[in-house]
């Protein structure tokens, strides 16, 4: 009896060993401990969240983005250059880091001067980094393209970057060389690299071609091979009769030429300047990189130029004159005919004395007339122009106007600048659109009208003693001057309005003629040979730098 275990307690029982029952109990535990994982991975969260609630992020991504799109904007309202944009921006691309870069220590001292108890923590995104190094590729890229076209787009002389000492010594050449040329044969100049120069000048019915090559090498056989590849050639093809200049790697050909008085003319230009007077046919030119001279021409003239920094000159053109494209700087005066200006103008444009319709056509002004007497002046900020016949159309925008002595109708719109307007006698009918700028229009006295005016947010003043009515913010200023006539009709805002007696004689039926250049060579005798022209002298060798 004594190896038999003690029975147990009164009331109680031994255990039983339910398999179900343990199984419950390690359901349990499971669950207990799922329960403690979700719970420690929402503290991990809720800690993740906490951190990120302190994290600030920088200006410098919404910095980049706004400078970007001010650029964008401001070349597609054509007040900046896409080509001179990117120029300097691979110029100056560093300046974007170096901006970043302050405007983070900025950040971190004002941090600092806050106080660090908050614990905040300034982070840069990984997207403004990524668009940095956009940046940083594309100003090298721009970059790596500006000394690409730099050195095939101008002169390999010394003192440009001792670009010549890359492709050898400059070596200086002169030749000549003629070719017949039919009475009224178009001649048609092709020109790769090098100035064009061609005058009207030629009596003996030939084509004188005077050549000086620049070449860079290193080896006296590729300098020979490179100046008999820069010999022009003259070929007819279909009655046309063609100059060609082959292009050549590390050389150009600048071409002056006489030719016959009554030749019709065609220059094609790559990289060099075209210079042509004393034409008495139609000239054509189409230059893409380099300024365009042309004077004392009897015909038409017709340019296409392709180079924001280009400038163009017209001169005493008896006939009309067309400029399309784009370029720099303008200066157009004495032109007989119509004048038609076309494309993107990035400098200012001056023109002068144009006997026939004028039409100016950018992506910022619109503007026609029949004729221009005086003067007419556009830049990135104002338009002065005077004696114009009208009809006179004239839409822009950001530009104050100034238009003395106009005759006929006119037809003014403008926003942001103020327009003042003088009309000669007889009077006809005006319309003046304005926003955010003041209108300043003078009338002859002595004659009907209908005036029709209003400004908002401006005064009104006028010397033909009409009262103006409206509230505080709207003034307007009606009225039958003279037992009326043709309407004068005047809208602006944020301005005042300004009509005023003027005392300005009208225009002449017709404008005196303008100055002619004559330049024809003197009848030859009879028996004598023509003269040769003479070469250009050989520049002086540069002088060796240390």
């Amino acid at each position: 009896m004594s190896s038999y275990p003690p029975p147990p307690p009164p009331g109680q029982y031994p255990p039983v060993y339910d398999r179900n029952a343990l199984r419950a109990q390690r359901q349990i535990l499971r669950a207990q401990a799922r329960a403690q994982q979700a719970q420690q991975r929402a503290l991990r969260y809720q800690l993740r969240a906490q951190r990120r609630g302190l994290r600030r992020g920088s200006i410098v991504g919404p910095l980049i983005i706004l400078g970007i799109g001010v650029m964008f904007l401001l070349a597609e309202m054509g007040r900046i250059s896409w080509g001179q944009s990117l120029e300097w921006y691979g110029r100056w691309w560093p300046a974007v880091l170096i901006v970043a870069g302050v405007v983070l220590l900025l950040e971190w001292f004002l941090d600092q001067q806050r106080g660090s108890e908050t614990g905040h923590v300034r982070v840069l995104g990984g997207g403004v980094v990524f668009l940095l190094i956009l940046l940083v590729v594309a100003g090298l890229a721009s970059r790596t393209v500006e000394y690409g076209m730099t050195w095939r787009d101008h002169t390999f002389g010394n003192g440009y970057n001792k670009l010549d000492y890359l492709l050898g010594d400059r070596h200086e050449a002169d030749s000549t060389l003629t070719s017949p040329l039919g009475t009224a044969t178009p001649l048609v100049i092709i020109n790769p690299h090098g100035d064009v120069t061609v005058t009207g000048s030629s009596s003996d019915g030939q084509v004188h071609v005077n050549l000086h090559t620049q070449t860079y090498a290193w080896k006296e056989s590729d300098i020979e091979r490179k100046t008999k590849d820069l010999q022009p050639t003259f070929s007819s093809d279909g009655g046309v009769l063609k100059l060609n200049v082959n292009s050549v790697e590390g050389g150009e050909a600048d071409l002056t030429i006489t030719v016959p008085h009554s030749a019709p003319l065609t220059v094609q230009a790559d990289h060099g300047d075209v210079n042509v007077s004393e034409m008495a046919a139609a000239v054509t030119i189409t230059a893409n990189h380099g300024d365009v001279d042309v004077s004392g021409i009897d015909s038409n003239v017709t340019l296409h130029m392709n180079d924001d920094d280009g400038s163009v000159t017209l001169h005493s053109i008896h006939g009309g004159a067309s400029v399309q494209g784009h370029s720099g700087d303008i200066d157009i005066s004495d032109v007989t005919g119509g004048l038609t200006l076309q494309g993107d103008f990035f400098g200012s444009t001056e023109l002068e004395h144009i006997n026939g319709p004028i039409h100016f056509t950018t992506t910022r002004t619109q503007f026609s007339a029949a004729r221009l007497d005086d003067e007419f002046n556009v830049d990135k900020d104002s338009l002065n122009a005077s004696e114009l016949l009208g009809p006179v159309v004239l839409k822009t925008e950001n530009k104050n106007i100034t238009l003395d002595r106009i005759q006929g109708s006119a037809d003014v719109s403008n926003r942001n600048g103020s327009v003042e307007l003088t009309h000669a006698p007889p009077l006809d009918a005006i319309s003046i659109q304005n926003q955010h700028g003041s209108v300043d229009l003078g009338l002859p006295g002595g004659v009907g009208f209908t005036l029709n005016a209003q400004t908002k947010n401006g005064d009104m003043e006028n010397d033909f003693d009409l009262s103006p009515v409206g509230d505080d913010d709207v003034h307007t200023l009606r009225g039958r001057i003279g037992g009326g006539g043709p309407t004068v009709t005047i809208t602006t805002t944020d301005g005042d309005v300004t009509v005023r007696r003027s005392t300005v004689a009208p225009l002449p039926p017709a404008p005196p003629a303008a100055p002619r250049i004559t330049m024809k060579p003197p009848p030859r005798k009879a028996g004598t040979a023509p003269r040769a022209p003479v070469p250009p002298a050989a520049p002086a060798p540069p002088a060796d730098e240390d």
